[in-house]
């Protein structure tokens, strides 16, 4: 199996929910204030997406779809992912796996979440981390897993150009874990004994797999 699969689906679901809807109003400044309001309507949209009875299935995905091409980081996410052999693949070979990767990251991370029915979760800290990015702490608890809460920190990012908003999501840290780290571990893994063709190849079969292909 070349990605490491979720351990507990709603935990992924809560995760990645809180992190895709962003209606918030554009900030100008950046302060951390504003990345913790940020990240505070995305779980509010998201939510609000999610719970509402009148969309079907179909329409829900195709919304949180969007949003999280919108609103993720996916390019440089990819290239993160993709270490030092991001230098060592052609141009070709760089549109294609990013191509994949996106898709890769909107099926098997966003579709899968149209399940999600209720749930609620509160801002537990803001703070400034590297330049123009900030971490924001969020309590997230589903009334459907039941359980203890779970804590995931949101790696923001100020972002102005060309966005209609002013921050990007750049990772996903659940209970110390980083959605991006763990990545970064498992493809250079591959790509260690495998070429990039091989692991291109294996993301086009894992979002062939994925539900609700369109």
């Amino acid at each position: 199996m070349i990605f490491l699969q979720a351990r507990n689906i709603i935990k992924r679901l809560l995760v990645v929910v809180a992190c895709l809807s962003l209606l918030s109003s554009p900030s100008v400044a950046a302060p951390v204030d504003d990345a913790s309001k940020y990240i505070e309507s995305l779980g509010d949209s998201a939510i609000a997406t999610l719970t509402d009875k009148q969309l079907d299935k179909e329409t829900k995905t195709k919304k949180i779809e969007q949003l999280f091409r919108e609103n993720v980081d996916t390019v440089w996410i990819g290239k993160f992912v993709l270490g030092r052999f991001w230098r060592q693949i052609n141009d070709d070979q760089k549109v294609r796996y990013l191509r994949g990767y996106e898709s890769f990251l909107v099926r098997n991370y966003a579709t899968r979440f149209t399940d999600y029915t209720s749930g609620s979760f509160k801002i537990t800290d803001a703070r400034a981390g590297s330049s123009n990015e900030f971490i924001i702490s969020m309590q997230i608890k589903s009334e459907e897993a039941g359980g203890e809460p779970i804590i995931v920190d949101y790696r923001v990012r100020s972002d102005t150009k060309n966005r209609k908003n002013n921050f990007l999501v750049v990772d996903i840290i659940v209970e110390g874990v980083s959605m991006i780290t763990t990545q970064r571990e498992e493809f250079t893994s591959i790509l260690t004994g495998k070429d990039i063709e091989y692991l291109i190849a294996q993301i086009a079969k894992k979002i062939d797999s994925a539900p609700n292909k369109s």
